[in-house]
């Protein structure tokens, strides 16, 4: 049979008004004029060892998990104020109900799932980063047949990630809206999202036309990141093309940055026009970027950098005599994560922009990179280089990614 220790009474029968007045004594410390310190009354047991009764740890696994002799899971609160602990009492019976086996969990979800989250939890840690959202991946990407397969697998996992990110996308919209609406009727700041260009950013942005978005926002301007690459193109992969389509989805606006990617020109030429100037200054003022990553491959075939087919040549094989392993926008690395220099200059936020956006608490930079085995290592470099701090990628990636 359970005991329990009540309050103090002075009244209780045993007790003499004589060493009722001297606890009242002690209790002033020899301090006139303050009132007798008295304890808290106690809401629960709480006694040291409690957790090695056995009785005891039955009830509480019963009332927890066992509720009227029906499966249920019952708050440690509900169960400490029905059995006359403390909430701390049950939590430790619980824990080492568990630990001795008495209890177990069966997790009825797919082992997919939870590899996602561990990775995930993993990834978050090891990077430091805001959040990861992780797709499965597919095997196959490890060894491919040729070229066309990877291309193929490739693609179909940046579809997966682009549907991730998206999700991402309306979250972070959804609570600039929210923190916008608390300004209590002053005009509020735009949100600003910047934007890369490619085939992973064109994907995204058509994924988010694809259906209406919940969250609206008529204060968001979506900022290209990146100049031109190219003056004709098949696909609408460019960043000026892709903030526009970004903002109408969520009912923004975007913003244009009239100036080439690349040049081999000096940057001062271009920055003297206002315009430019401006939108330069402004991209660096990001709440959130989002952008892909790319390998330096030593084959100019396997990699676009420009749609004009004669530039990106030029442009590969000076990345790749370089020293580059990756870029962001040919925003180049090395595997140390340092900018690498060529005789072409990509104009726009740059590796330093990222960076700094990236490490601000209240800012945020996603990368959408997987789904290829040539990005594994420049991936890993960019997130340790602090290129980014949110990372959108697949469980084959994850699994390189957070080995030894």
């Amino acid at each position: 049979m359970l005991s329990f220790t009540h309050p103090k009474d002075s009244k209780r029968p045993g007790r003499s008004s004589e060493s009722v007045a001297g606890s009242a004594v002690h209790a002033f410390d020899g301090k006139p004029g303050k009132r007798p310190r008295t304890r808290a009354k106690n809401r629960g047991t709480n006694r040291r060892g409690i957790t090695k009764d056995p009785e005891l740890q039955e009830k509480v696994v019963i009332a927890t998990f066992l509720h009227n002799g029906q499966p249920s899971f019952r708050s440690a609160a509900k169960v400490a104020k029905e059995l006359g602990l403390s909430t701390q009492a049950v939590v430790s019976l619980v824990r080492r109900a568990f630990k001795e086996e008495i209890v177990s969990a069966l997790v009825a979800l797919p082992v997919e799932t939870v590899e996602i989250h561990g990775l995930e939890r993993a990834l978050k840690e090891r990077y430091r980063l805001k959040d990861v959202l992780l797709v499965p991946g597919l095997p196959q990407i490890l060894n491919p047949r040729d070229k066309s397969q990877r291309e193929a697998l490739h693609i179909q996992i940046v579809r997966a990630m682009a549907q991730r990110a998206v999700k991402y996308l309306d979250s972070i919209i959804a609570e600039a809206v929210v923190r916008q609406k608390e300004t209590h009727g002053d005009k509020p700041d735009p949100f600003r999202l910047g934007v890369a260009w490619g085939r992973t950013m064109h994907l995204i942005a058509k994924c988010l036309g694809q259906t209406v978005r919940e969250a609206r926002c008529e204060d968001l301007h979506v900022l290209p990141i990146i100049g031109i690459t190219s003056t004709l193109n098949t696909l609408p992969v460019e960043a000026n093309v892709v903030a526009m389509e970004i903002a109408r989805a969520y009912g923004g606006v975007s913003a244009q940055l009239p100036m080439p990617a690349f040049t081999e020109e000096s940057l001062s030429i271009f920055l003297q026009h206002h315009q430019v100037r401006d939108m330069v200054t402004e991209i660096g003022n990001c709440d959130a970027v989002i952008t892909g990553m790319g390998p330096i491959l030593d084959d100019v075939r396997d990699m676009t950098v420009s749609n004009d087919r004669d530039l990106n040549k030029k442009m590969v094989e000076s990345a790749h005599r370089s020293g580059a392993i990756g870029e962001i926008c040919y925003w180049l690395f090395d595997r140390n994560g340092q900018k690498v220099s060529t005789t072409f200059e990509a104009i726009g936020l740059g590796l330093d922009g990222l960076r700094r956006i990236a490490q601000d608490p209240n800012r945020r930079v996603i990368l959408v990179c997987g789904g290829d085995r040539h990005r594994f290592q420049p991936l890993k470099v960019a997130l340790r280089a602090g290129f980014a701090s949110v990372l959108v990628s697949d469980t084959v990636t994850a699994r390189y990614l957070v080995a030894d």
